[in-house]
């Protein structure tokens, strides 16, 4: 269809007002850069997709170079083709595949809902209205600090809480066996990062055997599954990968067929994007394991996650980023935890999120837009 036409691409890396957090003890403060991707279809069609990069020391360039040697490969095309453009791109010579191709997908889902004028779930065939939500905390130093921030969440009906930590073992241990037992009524997780050597994923796995957690997630690099293996072997608590680094889709069907991993983990706009994400919900239906999507992110991309996870039955929770402000940058609308513990997605058609372009313009530092008049590349000092 004509009117489907993308006729120009934009990339707008900016920077936001997000504290910086640390994920671990050996990290730098996160430079979390707001990644937003707007074409323009032949009808006028406005279509935004977005992914969060983190880095430490810096703000993140890169992805906004990847689009520049992307977007010759989408303009003209349509968007009733976005799927196999998104895998034409995905064999693009571009650094960052499939991470640059994400934004790119997820804006184009976004202007073809918009076409139909429906949300995005509805379109991927929605399975159901609503999600259950799980904080996903940032780091404290002390130990009243988690038990203060765990009270406040508590107060706003969350129910299921995600622990991001030093994976320093004794803190850990000393941390969940004082704050879990003070709130018999929510469920937990926590996030190791990648950064466990096997006899201390042991003993803080068995601590939380006894402390009934919902998941272990990273205790190891994705690719140590000789390590996740060894430990599901030893422990009742599931054990999920970090889903940041583990992306080709036969890679994870691999990892599940061989029982690596007790579900899969991607974030949609790590993976290549939707049409990416919906490959690997798909896999692991197959294994009958689920794919529990992360959406740290800012509100494109939590809409993203939200909306594949809606639209699938193998998913059972939300990552929620707390404190909410902290991740909604340059947004008009947002997505957010209601009375009972849910998220569902907003009522506007496609990704439901409105871009607030006065903010974007006001804190890009890297920009790049493509359209028949040719390229336009502009950069800010921060």
């Amino acid at each position: 269809m004509a009117d489907l036409t993308i006729v120009s691409a934009e990339v707008f890396a900016c920077k936001s007002d997000a504290p910086q957090i640390i994920w671990a003890k050996d990290m730098s403060p996160m430079f979390e850069a707001n990644i937003i991707v707007k074409l323009q279809t032949q009808s006028g069609i406005e279509a935004v997709g977005g992914v969060l990069i983190p880095t430490e020391h810096h703000y993140d360039f890169s992805v906004v170079q990847a689009c520049r040697n992307l977007f010759p490969e989408i303009i003209g095309k349509s968007l009733e083709d976005r799927i196999s453009v998104t895998e034409f791109m995905l064999t693009r010579c571009v650094p960052l595949n499939p991470l640059a191709v994400s934004s790119i997908d997820i804006a184009m889902w976004d202007g073809y809902a918009k076409h139909h004028q429906k949300p995005l779930c509805e379109v991927l065939g929605k399975k159901r209205d609503k999600i259950k939500s799980y904080a996903s905390t940032p780091l404290f130093h002390s130990i009243d600090e988690y038990i203060d921030f765990v009270k406040d969440l508590q107060s706003q009906n969350f129910h299921t809480i995600k622990f991001h930590t030093w994976c320093e073992l004794e803190f850990d241990l000393e941390m969940i066996s004082q704050v879990c037992p003070q709130f018999p009524d929510i469920q937990f997780m926590i996030d190791c990062e990648q950064r466990y050597l096997r006899d201390d994923a042991l003993r803080l796995g068995r601590k939380l055997d006894e402390l009934k957690f919902v998941w272990m997630e990273a205790p190891f690099d994705d690719y140590d599954w000789d390590s996740y293996q060894w430990l599901r072997e030893k422990i009742a608590t599931p054990v999920l990968g970090a889903g940041n680094s583990l992306l080709n889709p036969f890679q994870i069907d691999q990892s599940l067929k061989e029982n690596v991993f007790h579900h899969a983990r991607v974030d949609t706009t790590y993976v290549g994007g939707i049409t990416q994400a919906i490959k690997i919900m798909k896999i692991a239906k197959k294994y009958n394991k689920n794919t529990e999507l992360q959406s740290w992110s800012y509100p494109l991309g939590q809409a993203a996650n939200l909306h594949v996870m809606l639209s699938h039955e193998n998913c059972n929770y939300f990552e929620q980023v707390v404190p909410y402000k902290n991740h909604e940058h340059a947004a008009k609308s947002f997505i957010r935890t209601d009375n009972l513990g849910y998220v569902g997605p907003n009522p506007e058609h496609g990704l439901g999120i409105e871009v607030d372009w006065d903010i974007v313009s006001r804190d890009w530092y890297s920009h790049i837009r493509l359209d028949e008049k040719g390229l336009k590349s502009q950069i800010r000092s921060i």
